[in-house]
Parts: C-alpha cells; sequence; structure tokens
C-alpha cells in the first residue's frame, strides 16, 4: 500500500512541479546545519521535480526564517516538530535526523565531570541544572519533567553562561557537541562521558501553508530516499552522524528517559522505519 502512495505522491510532484523552480534555503555553514542541507538537496533530487537550490545570501536567524516562511517570502525552514511550528507552517512529517535530535549529550565543564559520573536517576539529575535557549521547543520538555533550567535568548551566549557556571551542564544532541566544543576554543568545555538524556523529538521541513507545490516534492523525494535505502545511506554515512555515533559510547552511558507531552499527535511514530532506536545506537 506505501508503495502504490509513494508512486502517486511522485506522479503528482512531477506534475506540480513541471516547471523548474529555485528553493531559497539559510546556508548555515555549521556542519548540523549542513547536514541538513544536504538532505534537502537529496530529497529535491529524488523528488523529480526539476527543483533547484539557491543559498540565502546572508544567514538569518531562525525567528526570521520562520516569520518569512509563515508570509511565503522565503521557501524553507527546518526546526522541531511543535504545535506552534505547526500552526504557522505545513510540516512534512518525516524526522530529519531519525530522532536524534531527542538523544541528549552535555556539554560541561571538564573540572565538573565529578558531578555527573554517579548520576543514575532522574531526582539525582534534578539536583542539577541545565542551559537552555529561551523559545526552544525542548525547554518545555525539560521543564515538564522537573529539570532546573536557565535560558538565554541568543544560542551563543549559553556557551558563555555555562563557561561562568550559570548552570552546570548545556543539553545537546548527539551529534551537535562535539563541533560547538571545538567552536568555542576560548572556553574550557568539554562533553560529559556518563549520561544520555532521551525523548521523543522529531526535526521536520517546514514550507509556507499554500505551498502545496514544495510540500509534495519535498515529501515525495523524503519517502522516495527512505523506499530506496539512500536517505538511511545518507544518514548512517554521513561524517558527523558517524563520528558522532562513535565518540558517544552510547552503550557505556546511564539512559535518562523523559516524557514528551508537547510532541504534536501528528508526529509517525508507529512508523518504526523512520526513528532510531537505542539498540541500534548501541551498536556504535
Amino acid at each position: 500500500m506505501r508503495q502504490i502512495l509513494l508512486l502517486a505522491i511522485l506522479l503528482v510532484a512531477n506534475t506540480v512541479c513541471a516547471a523548474a523552480r529555485t528553493i531559497q534555503y539559510n546556508n548555515d555553514p555549521s556542519p548540523k546545519e549542513q547536514y541538513i542541507i544536504g538532505l534537502l538537496d537529496l530529497a529535491l533530487e529524488k523528488s523529480g521535480s526539476g527543483m533547484v537550490m539557491q543559498a540565502n545570501p546572508e544567514v538569518w536567524q531562525e525567528s526570521r526564517i520562520i516569520q518569512h516562511v509563515e508570509r511565503g517570502e522565503f521557501d524553507v525552514y527546518w526546526g522541531a516538530a511543535s504545535t506552534d511550528n505547526e500552526a504557522k507552517m505545513r510540516a512534512i512529517r518525516i524526522p530529519l535526523t531519525k530522532g536524534l535530535l531527542g538523544y541528549r549529550l552535555f556539554i560541561v565543564k571538564p573540572d565538573q565531570q565529578h558531578r555527573f559520573t554517579d548520576i543514575n536517576t532522574l531526582s539525582q539529575l534534578k539536583q542539577l541544572s541545565a542551559g537552555q535557549g529561551r523559545f526552544w521547543g525542548d525547554t518545555q520538555v525539560l521543564q515538564h519533567a522537573g529539570i532546573p533550567t536557565e535560558t538565554a535568548i541568543k544560542y551563543q551566549s549559553l556557551f558563555h553562561m555555562l563557561e561562568g557556571e550559570r548552570f552546570d551542564y548545556f543539553p545537546r544532541a548527539v551529534h551537535e557537541p562535539w563541533a560547538e566544543v571545538e567552536a568555542y576554543p576560548e572556553l574550557n568545555l568539554t562533553v560529559e562521558s556518563h549520561v544520555l538524556l532521551t525523548y521523543p523529538l522529531a526535526m521536520y521541513f517546514y514550507v509556507n501553508k499554500q505551498d502545496d507545490e514544495l510540500a509534495v516534492a519535498l515529501e515525495a523525494g523524503l519517502e522516495q530516499a527512505i523506499s530506496d535505502g539512500s536517505f538511511d545511506a545518507y544518514f548512517y554515512g554521513h561524517p558527523m552522524i558517524r563520528d558522532s555515533l562513535a565518540k558517544a559510547n552510547i552503550d557505556k552511558r546511564t539512559v535518562i528517559r523523559i516524557d514528551n507531552p508537547y510532541l504534536p499527535d501528528t508526529t509517525p511514530l508507529e512508523r518504526k522505519e523512520l526513528w532510531l532506536d537505542l539498540a541500534a545506537l548501541r551498536q556504535y
């Protein structure tokens, strides 16, 4: 049945997108953003739409991208699955990092590692405070679990706040912390070695609610990539993902799970092929 649906989506995509279209995207140079940009390229290629990518001449902040996509003045945004994002934009409900966004390691100060080594439960973790972006969707997830949080509006500020001991740890997705620590060599920071915090979380492509053309193309391309194996080949073969999973030592970490009551009901949790599981991570 899914193969028939995929064929129908591809046929619609090829019909709707007969004329080539340029898709403007935010060309952030960070490794985690470049991973998503590569996946966007793969999705457009697999869609058969003929659409081509064009980098925005400047790097925009997340709030600005959302505003412009919502108004139909920018083509595509990628961000966490949330009811707020889905109220503003149209979600392509295929997790772009296979749920890896919800597997969290901590950036800490090296001399604070001893405070985490004996943590084995959520109640113990609650004795320490996390740093988060004030408007990030998963900030609410941590707060709902009773984890103390300190927030900042600017992402960059959080690294300096951690170094200044305004909070104890900065939770980051498994594929994020090493590149981020390297990006701030002047700060005395490292990746904590004992704890893995997990909760269900997805990252999606979003487009304007009226942009059927691009929505159909992205869904068709991603479904085709999943079907033919190129999605997983790209994910597991990407240097950032491969190297991060190797460094993370998942099998040696204490896993602490919390709920995500803010995940939209539309999240395709039943499609197991779209998600990582802990057993798969533990092989690295």
